[in-house]
């Protein structure tokens, strides 16, 4: 089931795709959702900073050891704050492994509840699978926002 919310501050869509309570992905889109849900609801209020963070449980099966990880780490990452690639690869125990974390954070499926929007270059944005426009939105929407 694909379900979605209009996020005004971004002008786009956020949509969530889920089997049952399970969320298989997150993503921006042009579309209008044709189902709302209500975590589409509270990942919107959050990205508006009215609510905190919501709780999902996130299909990681696809992903690799190594990506789980990563996403962890990333998912620890303060609302307004950002992290460069080698550090959240320092973070790991992974020394040297930058290029992989930027590779771990390009396949990242579930926007916003794992912010790859918040790690990034050591000179710069870097990229982000959603442009870097969606990116520089995002942080700037975060370091307005009180809400934890």
């Amino acid at each position: 089931m694909t379900s979605g919310a209009f996020v005004p501050p971004l002008g786009c869509s956020l949509l969530v795709e889920q089997q049952g309570e399970m969320v298989t992905r997150i993503y921006f889109s042009q579309e209008l959702p044709a189902e709302p849900s209500r975590l589409t609801g509270e990942i919107a209020a959050y990205l508006e900073g009215s609510a905190p963070c919501p709780r999902a449980e996130l299909d990681m099966s696809g992903c690799t050891d190594f990506q789980k990880q990563i996403y962890l780490l990333v998912q620890a990452i303060p609302r307004g704050e950002t992290m460069t690639y080698g550090q959240v690869a320092l973070r790991a125990g992974r020394l040297g492994a930058a290029r992989a974390v930027g590779r771990a954070m390009a396949a990242n499926p579930f926007a916003i509840l794992v912010p790859c929007h918040r790690v990034v270059a050591k000179k710069g944005l870097g990229g982000y699978a959603w442009g870097r426009e969606m990116k520089e939105k995002l942080l700037r929407l975060e370091s307005r926002s009180c809400v934890q």
